[in-house]
């Protein structure tokens, strides 16, 4: 963090930006000069903290906020589908679910809130703060990046990697309640009500050459980090726009009927299938697996009993013994073992270099949709978006509240820890 930075966010002198943002001090300096508030108490929430460059003459990202209220009446295509019989099935109704209304001719116009006439879509807030906060092109935050050999043989380069994540409208319910005083959001309004569906496109940096099977993959402009090939950003590295292709999507489903232990049933899919083929654009995905729960006493061999793995799909890695995850998921965790740590406060997300089998067998439990990992912390159900937006409100707070003389001391160590994101093994202290 550059001292001159730090020196102008301390004397800026509004107290509504100061309470906006404690990480992001670079972006607030943005906020500050172009006279756009946003993430206080009486405002609205901020669609992205960095500043787009000049050059840029498309739309911006702007965060879907107008939460609803009241459910739609919809019938939810996959209610009468059994994940564990029909895995197929039922994978891509949610896609079907997700793409309707929501795919353009154009690729970065597909996806964008505003221009869905079949149904609205909406973003978890709080999610701009530090080096991993959105980007202002797409709403993309930085995910987990793709080392050498992880998406295939000719990867001969680690490669950054970005997403962006919606809620439906069930989803945009509980997001109003828990944010509905945008000064005190209340955790305990964070249980999800049935038929919310959750859905994240990721984007890579990598290109063909490396990653074939991403030939004619969907793609979109954002601005970024110039350095792709760097593993640890802080904010004030360089950023480039640079084309980003469509890599992989992943889904939660609020489902107790077909999941009555953890009340949700996750899946993800793979551009390609994670193979060349003939075919391109947004439907070119296939399914990777479905699963509802960890299968918490799998020994390693054998069938996976909560879970259903596409044979058809072949990635590099999967999750923790062959427990479903992304090509761009943490081979030690799962896609539920991950979600289910959501909370707050916030613990690691999965288990520590090192960890014996008995710590690592703690990520691996059956975590009941509504009751917290850890005991005594609150429940997020599942979301890692609303644990990791309060967190960014929470250190805020703490940040303006901190006396002059420690404040740069507290940012810089946020900024730091930011610098390693948490599907890496970064921690929260």
């Amino acid at each position: 963090m550059r001292r001159e930075t730090q020196a102008a966010w301390l004397g800026l002198g509004a107290a509504g930006l100061v309470a906006a943002i404690g990480i992001g001090v670079t972006q607030t300096v943005v906020a500050a000069k172009t006279g756009s508030v946003c993430n206080t108490p009486t405002t609205l929430f901020c669609d992205s903290l960095v500043k787009p460059p000049p050059e840029w003459k498309g739309k911006l990202f702007k965060l879907s906020q107008d939460y609803p209220s009241t459910l739609p009446k919809e019938t939810l295509p996959w209610s009468g589908i059994d994940p564990a019989w029909e895995p197929d099935k039922y994978a891509f109704a949610v896609l079907d679910y997700f793409y309707e209304g929501s795919i353009r001719q154009e690729a970065e116009q597909s996806f964008q809130t505003d221009l869905n006439t079949v149904r609205k879509w909406y973003h978890a807030p709080w999610l701009d703060a530090g080096a991993n906060g959105r980007e202002p092109l797409q709403g993309l935050t930085r995910e987990r990046s793709s080392r050498k050999g992880e998406l295939g043989p000719e990867q001969k380069q680690l490669w950054n990697n970005w997403a962006v994540g919606f809620y439906n409208a069930p989803g945009g319910i509980a997001l109003g309640k828990i944010w509905a005083d945008h000064g005190k959001p209340n955790v305990s309004a964070s249980a999800m009500p049935e038929g919310t569906a959750a859905a994240k496109l990721l984007f890579t940096t990598a290109n063909e050459t490396e990653v074939p099977f991403l030939k004619g993959s969907p793609v979109w402009r954002a601005y970024v980090y110039e350095d792709v090939h760097l593993d640890r950003h802080s904010i004030d590295d360089k950023r480039a726009i640079l084309p980003l292709r469509l890599l992989q999507i992943d889904f939660a489903v609020k489902d107790l009927k077909h999941s009555p232990t953890t009340g949700w049933v996750f899946g993800t899919f793979v551009y390609g299938g994670g193979k060349v083929g003939s075919q391109s654009g947004w439907r070119n995905v296939a399914p990777v697996g479905l699963m509802w729960g960890n299968d918490p006493n799998y020994s390693g061999s054998g069938e996976l009993r909560e879970m259903r793995i596409n044979p058809y799909v072949t990635l590099v890695h999967y999750g923790y013994q062959r427990r479903l995850n992304g090509p761009v998921d943490n081979p030690k965790s799962s896609c539920m073992s991950c979600h289910g740590t959501a909370e707050l406060p916030q613990s690691a997300l999965l288990p520590a270099d090192g960890a014996t089998p008995e710590e690592i067998a703690r990520f691996f439990v059956n975590v009941p949709s509504g009751k917290p990992f850890t005991p005594g912390a609150a429940s997020a159900d599942y979301s890692l978006q609303v644990s990791m937006g309060i967190m960014a409100f929470n250190e805020a707070q703490v940040a303006k509240q901190q006396p002059v003389d420690k404040r740069t001391q507290f940012l810089k160590h946020l900024e730091e820890r930011d610098e390693i994101p948490a599907r890496d093994g970064g921690n929260f202290q």
